[in-house]
């Protein structure tokens, strides 16, 4: 079992320190932060996951145990995560990785970007 622990400001509660724990061997995740519910829903879906918005759509090939599909989730947590000097914190199976890709939806007739 490879456990990582990541703590993350949670916004929901004053931007208070709160532990993110994933098991990515086991491809779970528990802890303190607000939206750790929301990941183990996410970790609950069968694969691939979709997720998608109107600026945007990421598709999740393995987010229990792949660390590219895990940071973004960590990003849609809480952004500025995903850049310095909180990124540098991150275990290090996050070290060099990218996040899952998400794809940009284009604007359509009318919308101003």
């Amino acid at each position: 079992m490879v456990v990582h622990t990541i703590t993350l400001p949670d916004m929901r509660h004053g931007d208070e320190p709160r532990s993110v724990i994933w098991d990515d061997e086991g491809g779970t995740v528990t802890g303190e932060h607000s939206r750790v519910p929301w990941m183990q829903g996410i970790l609950a879906e069968p694969t691939p996951v979709v997720m998608s918005d109107a600026s945007g759509t990421a598709t999740l090939r393995d987010p229990g145990h792949d660390p590219a599909d895990f940071l973004l989730m960590l990003g849609l947590s809480y952004w500025p995560v995903l850049d310095e000097p909180l990124r540098s914190s991150l275990p290090p199976v996050f070290h060099g990785v990218e996040m899952t890709r998400i794809e940009v939806n284009p604007l359509q007739p009318g919308e101003v970007a």
